[in-house]
């Protein structure tokens, strides 16, 4: 028998190793890129979706003031505790980017890994941006990533990967349906627990979202687009991209 868990609070559990392949430096050196390409100097800077706090982590270190928020309390418990091995003062609060609720305002948010996907539907989309907005400073950035239809279809649908370690298995599985344009993955987690293992299951859906519908979305929402690239480049996206970070300055209050 399993038990069905939230996304990512049995993931947590074996995530850094699992995703040991995602390069965060890059990823932390493109922000601040953009940051350089935009003549754009933060000091506070919230990292929404933080997950295990490796992104959040290497921004504390260039020297920002950083907060953390996800909602999966397995992954900022990871988080808190590396954060603390590594010395770095960064606030880490549960959350989901639709509803979370801090005492503070950022000069910017960034969102990445495509955590914005897991906006099923434009409305919650919609009500994501309107709450990074209230968390905004006038002219604050708001910087994240999709991933594409492309990506999903060439690297996911219908594909199944799996792994065992001495002390957890997992089997993933991806079916993506072009009518909804969503992607159900389904994790299945074997966790050892003493001599035995504890099976956990997880369900993850992202939606892919077109490029003019975010245009629209961050207008109506109070944003002007900054830009719009090929991820870790300064391309437009072409066909064969994979990912799409987009960059946007928060020009009026809502």
């Amino acid at each position: 028998m399993s038990s069905l868990a939230n996304p990512y609070e049995k993931f947590a559990y074996a995530y850094d190793r699992i995703m040991y392949n995602v390069d965060y430096p890059r990823w932390e050196a493109y922000i601040n890129d953009l940051f350089l390409r935009d003549n754009h100097c933060p000091k506070k800077m919230l990292d929404l979706a933080c997950g295990t706090g490796q992104l959040t982590m290497l921004l504390a270190k260039r020297g920002y003031e950083m907060w953390g928020v996800d909602r999966a309390e397995g992954m900022l418990k990871i988080a808190r505790q590396k954060s603390e091995q590594s010395n770095l003062e960064i606030e880490f609060r549960q959350g989901d980017m639709r509803d979370f609720d801090l005492p503070q305002k950022f000069d910017t948010i960034v969102c990445t890994y495509d955590s914005i996907n897991y906006m099923v539907n434009e409305q919650e989309f919609e009500v994501a941006c309107r709450n990074v907005s209230n968390h905004l400073g006038m002219s604050g950035f708001f910087i994240f990533d999709v991933t594409t239809e492309r990506n999903i279809v060439k690297h996911f649908h219908s594909q199944t990967f799996a792994e065992n370690d001495q002390d957890y298995s997992y089997i993933w599985q991806n079916i993506y349906t072009y009518a909804d344009k969503l992607c159900r993955t389904s994790l299945t987690f074997f966790i050892r627990e003493g001599d035995l293992f504890r099976r956990f299951e997880e369900m993850h859906i992202q939606r892919i979202f077109e490029v003019n519908t975010i245009k629209k979305m961050l207008n109506k929402t109070g944003y002007e687009l900054v830009s719009v690239y090929d991820m870790y480049t300064f391309s437009k996206p072409n066909r064969n991209t994979d990912r799409i970070n987009f960059t946007a300055r928060k020009v009026r209050e809502l």
